[in-house]
């Protein structure tokens, strides 16, 4: 699970600057904007407060009595408790693009010219510390998610590793019937985590467009068809109906069919996963003019055939739903994060469909299910 960051808005800012009256209206601006502040008027009691506080950003006056800001910044950068603190140095006679050439190659990250304007003060503060925060959270996801992928790939891993050594060390003492329940075992182990590289592997190519679309004229139907089969074992495992509506019409659309394929094994494949026993999954097709408001604000004018695939099962709580699509998606309540695994496969499905030039979109209700719909264009023959 990610550990919580502090918005932007709840950051601590030192400011350091002999000038107390400088001090003083600073101050007095970021604290009315809800911002807590620190103060030094010097560069050896900014390192020191440095040391002991945990400061998001530092408004560093260039010129100070003791050391100057360059120094401050050198052995700010020098120290791993503070090298990644962002730093925005207050200028006042040091113009010159030296100088400012010299503060950004010791890592400064941006100058403000004094006297300091409070728009301006406000502009330069929020856009970097709003910068600062997406790279700590896209490095705090990133470690969360090649942690999550370890966890994964580990488990089948071991097993496999387990059911291998015992079959050497005891295999006079074990009959056919568990050496076959063993590798079958290690056969689904493998699978296992042949699919989670498929998946890693699928979504760098399409994130790389790397893959190219073989497209063709296919008919849904069959594709969906021959999906629903090739799944029906497993829902049959929990005594799930799959059921399929086409309506009257039938069109075609220009597409990759096997990448269509892989949408629809991932769709009904959640679908499943999160459908208690005895439930209904049901395939829809229908054609429409234009998207439906839920599925984009801009309308188009170019007809598209709609698939939906619905789903009686768990439902996403509303808190989690905005990141159903990231690759990086972590789930709180274990009642939804049993059956999850790496989360790639629906962010694979919108890099087919958008690669499709189409749209995909869900409605969900917890306890109730959950529809999932991707909208491709109409091709115009019949």
């Amino acid at each position: 699970m990610l550990t919580p960051l502090l918005e932007p808005e709840q950051s601590t800012i030192l400011i350091v600057d002999d000038e107390i009256d400088n001090v003083s209206a600073i101050s007095a601006i970021l604290r009315h904007e809800g911002f807590k502040t620190l103060s030094a008027t010097c560069g050896e009691d900014g390192l020191s407060v440095l040391e002991k506080e945990a400061v998001d950003l530092v408004l560093l006056d260039i010129v100070l009595p003791d050391i100057n800001g360059f120094d401050v910044l050198t052995q700010l950068r020098a120290q791993p408790r503070t090298k990644e603190t962002a730093v925005i140095f207050l200028s006042g006679n040091m113009r010159d693009p030296e100088s400012m050439a010299r503060g950004f190659a010791l890592g400064v990250n941006e100058y403000l010219v004094k006297p300091i304007e409070p728009a301006e003060l406000l502009v330069r503060v929020r856009s970097l510390l709003q910068l600062r925060y997406a790279e700590k959270r896209w490095r705090q996801l990133n470690a969360d998610f090649i942690s999550m992928l370890v966890h994964d790939l580990r488990g089948p891993l071991t097993a496999v590793h387990a059911f291998t050594r015992l079959m050497n060390e005891e295999e006079g003492d074990i009959t056919n019937a568990a050496r076959s329940e063993m590798l079958r075992l290690m056969d689904n182990s493998c699978n296992h985590m042949l699919d989670i590289i498929n998946d890693l592997l699928d979504l760098s190519k399409l994130e790389a467009d790397y893959v190219r679309l073989n497209r063709t004229d296919i008919d849904l139907r069959k594709i969906i068809n021959e999906t629903l089969a090739r799944m029906k074992p497993l829902a049959l495992k929990k005594s799930i109906t799959l059921a399929a509506d086409y309506g009257d019409m039938v069109r075609l659309v220009e597409a990759d069919p096997r990448k269509i394929e892989q949408v629809m094994e991932n769709l009904v494949g959640n679908a499943i996963k999160f459908t208690g026993t005895s439930g209904t999954i049901s395939v829809s097709i229908r054609y429409a003019e234009s998207l439906p408001p839920l599925a984009s604000p801009a309308v188009t004018p170019h007809p598209v055939v709609i698939v939906s695939v619905a789903d009686n099962g768990v439902g996403i709580p509303k808190d989690e739903q905005h990141l159903l699509f990231d690759k990086y998606r972590q789930v709180k309540d274990e009642k939804y994060r049993a059956e999850k695994g790496t989360g790639l496969g629906l962010a694979i499905c919108k890099k087919i469909i958008e690669a499709h030039h189409g749209v995909i979109w869900f409605e969900s209700i917890v306890d109730i299910g959950t529809t999932m719909h991707f909208a491709l264009p109409m091709n115009d023959g019949e």
